[in-house]
C-alpha cells in the first residue's frame, strides 16, 4: 500500500511541473557552481560530492557537452567526474533535455531547465534544473558568492513555490568556502 501511496504522490507532482518557454542556449554555456540541490540528489549520484561543478559546451553534432566534477567526501578532497552529452529531443520544447553520461543510466536522464535568472555579461546568473518527477532538483550559479548575496532568496522562495519542499526534494544549500581551487583541471 505504502508503494502505491508513493507511486501516486509522485505522479501528481510530477503533473504540475513546467519548463521556461524559451531560453538562449549560448547564454547557458560555460561554467555553473551547484548552490543548492535536493537530498534526493546527496544520496545518489552525488554522495559523499563536494565543491559540485559544471561546465557546457556545444559538440560538433550540435548536442552540448556535460562535465561536471566535485571533490569526494570533503571539500579538498580527490577529484571525481563524469562527462557526457544533452540533447534537444524536441525543437519545441527544447527546455527538456536529455542527459547521457558515459556510465550513466541507459536512456539518458531528464534534465529540465525550470527557471531562469537574469542574463548579465551575455549569461544567465542562475537557473532551477530537476525532472518530471521533481526529485532531483540543482540550483546551478555562475558565481556562488553572489548568488548568497543577491538571489538566495528569492531562489529559495521559488523553489519552495514550484513544489520542491518535501523531505526528499528541498532546498538544500551546497558552500564552497573551502573548496581546494580545480585549477588543475583540464575541461
Amino acid at each position: 500500500m505504502q508503494k502505491l501511496v508513493l507511486i501516486f504522490v509522485i505522479v501528481t507532482l510530477s503533473l504540475g511541473i513546467d519548463v521556461v518557454d524559451d531560453y538562449d542556449i549560448n547564454s547557458y554555456l560555460g561554467d555553473w557552481f551547484e548552490v543548492a540541490s535536493s537530498p534526493w540528489v546527496h544520496t545518489t549520484f552525488e554522495k559523499n560530492g563536494f565543491c559540485n561543478r559544471a561546465r557546457y559546451g556545444v559538440l560538433t553534432t550540435g548536442d552540448l557537452s556535460v562535465y561536471n566534477v566535485q571533490r569526494d567526501g570533503a571539500s579538498d578532497g580527490p577529484i571525481k567526474s563524469i562527462d557526457g552529452y544533452a540533447r534537444i529531443p524536441d525543437a519545441q520544447q527544447k527546455a527538456k533535455l536529455k542527459v547521457f553520461l558515459n556510465g550513466g543510466q541507459v536512456g539518458g536522464g531528464d534534465y529540465w531547465i525550470i527557471e531562469l535568472g537574469p542574463i548579465i555579461k551575455k549569461q544567465y546568473q542562475w537557473v532551477i534544473v530537476s525532472e518530471p518527477e521533481m526529485l532531483f532538483m540543482w540550483v546551478l550559479a555562475r558565481n556562488p558568492q553572489q548568488y548568497r548575496e543577491e538571489y538566495e532568496d528569492y531562489v529559495r522562495d521559488r523553489v519552495s513555490a514550484l513544489g520542491f519542499n518535501g523531505v526528499l526534494n528541498k532546498y538544500v544549500p551546497r558552500f564552497f568556502d573551502n573548496c581546494v581551487p580545480y585549477d588543475d583541471l583540464t575541461y
